[in-house]
C-alpha cells in the first residue's frame, strides 16, 4: 500500500507534460503552412517574365534558293594530257603547282627508236622520189622512140604503167616520212592549255602506254569555277541565266565571290524533281581550288519595304499559329501573324489582327516561350538587383 502511494503521482506528472509538448506541436505544424501560403502568393503576384526587345521595321526582304555543289573547272579547261606514243618518260619538267602556258614541254618521251624510224623513212622516200624520177625518163625516151617507129606501143604503155607505180610509192613514202615525223613530235608533251599543274601521275623512267588511260599530268585553268546544283522543279522558271549569285566556301571563310547563273537544264530529273544550274565563279585571287563545297544563295522573290521582325521574335502558341508579342511598358500581348518570305535575318509579318502590329513598334525577341496572351515582363535592363 505504501509503495503505490509513492509512484501515483509521478505517473501523472509524465502524462500532464507530453499532453502539452503534443498540443504544442500540432498547433506550430498548423499555422506554418499559411504563412508559407501567404508569402507564396505574394511572389507569385509580383512575378515577371525577363525578356529582351527588339523594334518593327520596314525592310526589303528577299526569298533565297540555296544551291550546292563541288567547284570543278568549266568546259575544256580541265585535262589531262596524255603522252600520244608509247616510251619511257625521259623528262618531265612540272610539278604539282606549277604554272604553265598554252604549248609548254611538259614532260619527253625517249624517242630514239621514232628517230631511228624516221631516218627510215626518210630513205625511203629519197628512194621514191628517185626510182619516180627514173620511170619519167625511161617514159620520155620510149615516147620518142615509138615516134621514130623504133619501139612498139606495148613499150610505151609499159613505161607508162611504171611511171604510175613509181609515183604511187614516192606518195606512201611521203605519208610515211610525215608520220615518222609525226611520232617523233609527239614523244614531246606539250600543255595543252594555260593554267596549273593539277597532278603529276608519273615520274622520270617510267613506261607509258600512250594512251588516255595512262595520264602523265592534269592540267586546268583556275581563273574561273563552276559548280552544278540541283534546284527543285518549282523554282526553275524563276532563274535566269546571268543572273547574280553571292557563292561562299568553308574553306574561305569571311569572303564572298560574286558569281553568276550560267545555264539552266531544260530537264527535270524524273524520280527527284530536280533540275541542274550551272554557277559559275570568277576566281583570280585563286582562293578558290578544285573539289571545294561551295554554297550559292540566289534570290527568287522580292519585297520592297515589308513589315519585319527578326526570326526568333516570331513565336508559337499551342497550335503552331505564329504570333508576336507586343510591348507596351511592361506588359506584353500576343498578336497572331502570318509569316511572309523568311531568311536567316527578318521574317515578313502578315498581319492577322484587327488591330495589327505597325513600324516601330516594341516587340519580345527573346524570352516570349511560355507567356500568355497577356503578361507582365521586365528587360535585362531594368530588372532589380536581389532582394536583401
Amino acid at each position: 500500500m505504501v509503495h503505490a502511494m509513492k509512484f501515483r503521482p509521478i505517473r501523472l506528472f509524465h502524462v500532464s507534460f507530453f499532453a502539452a509538448l503534443l498540443c504544442v506541436a500540432v498547433a506550430g505544424c498548423s499555422h506554418k503552412p499559411a504563412a508559407d501560403d501567404a508569402e507564396g502568393g505574394s511572389a507569385e503576384s509580383t512575378a515577371k517574365t525577363e525578356v529582351t526587345l527588339t523594334k518593327v521595321v520596314r525592310a526589303d526582304i528577299s526569298q533565297m534558293l540555296t544551291l550546292t555543289g563541288t567547284a570543278a573547272a568549266p568546259l575544256n579547261q580541265d585535262v589531262r594530257v596524255s603522252a600520244f606514243v608509247s616510251g619511257k618518260i625521259a623528262e618531265l619538267n612540272v610539278t604539282e603547282g606549277d604554272r604553265v602556258h598554252e604549248g609548254q614541254l611538259l614532260a619527253k618521251i625517249d624517242d630514239r627508236t621514232y628517230g631511228n624510224q624516221l631516218k627510215q623513212a626518210e630513205a625511203a622516200a629519197q628512194q621514191a622520189t628517185a626510182t619516180l624520177e627514173n620511170a619519167k625518163l625511161s617514159m620520155t625516151r620510149n615516147e620518142d622512140l615509138f615516134k621514130r617507129g623504133i619501139v612498139a606501143r606495148k613499150d610505151v604503155e609499159d613505161s607508162q604503167t611504171q611511171e604510175h607505180i613509181a609515183e604511187a610509192s614516192q606518195h606512201q613514202a611521203e605519208a610515211a616520212l610525215e608520220i615518222a615525223r609525226l611520232q617523233v613530235t609527239r614523244a614531246q608533251i606539250l600543255s595543252p592549255l594555260s593554267g596549273i599543274v593539277v597532278k603529276r601521275f608519273v615520274s622520270v623512267g617510267e613506261q607509258v602506254d600512250g594512251s588516255a588511260a595512262q595520264p602523265v599530268v592534269e592540267v586546268a585553268n583556275l581563273a574561273e569555277l563552276e559548280f552544278l546544283g540541283n534546284v527543285p522543279a518549282l523554282y526553275l522558271a524563276k532563274l535566269h541565266p546571268g543572273e547574280s549569285v553571292e557563292v561562299t566556301s568553308e574553306a574561305v571563310p569571311d569572303k564572298k565571290f560574286a558569281g553568276r547563273v550560267v545555264a539552266i537544264s531544260p530537264a527535270v530529273d524524273s524520280a527527284t524533281g530536280v533540275g541542274l544550274v550551272r554557277v559559275r565563279v570568277p576566281n583570280s585571287s585563286g582562293l578558290l581550288r578544285l573539289g571545294l563545297f561551295l554554297t550559292a544563295e540566289i534570290p527568287i522573290d522580292k519585297h520592297a519595304r515589308a513589315l519585319c521582325v527578326p526570326p526568333s521574335a516570331v513565336y508559337r502558341d499551342e497550335s503552331g499559329e505564329s504570333r508576336v508579342f507586343v510591348v507596351n511598358q511592361d506588359s506584353a500581348k500576343a498578336v497572331p501573324v502570318k509569316l511572309g518570305i523568311q531568311n536567316k535575318d527578318l521574317v515578313e509579318l502578315l498581319l492577322d489582327a484587327p488591330e495589327g502590329i505597325k513600324e516601330g513598334d516594341t516587340v519580345i525577341l527573346t524570352g516570349g516561350y511560355g507567356l500568355g496572351d497577356k503578361a507582365k515582363i521586365q528587360t535585362a535592363a531594368s530588372k532589380s538587383g536581389p532582394e536583401k
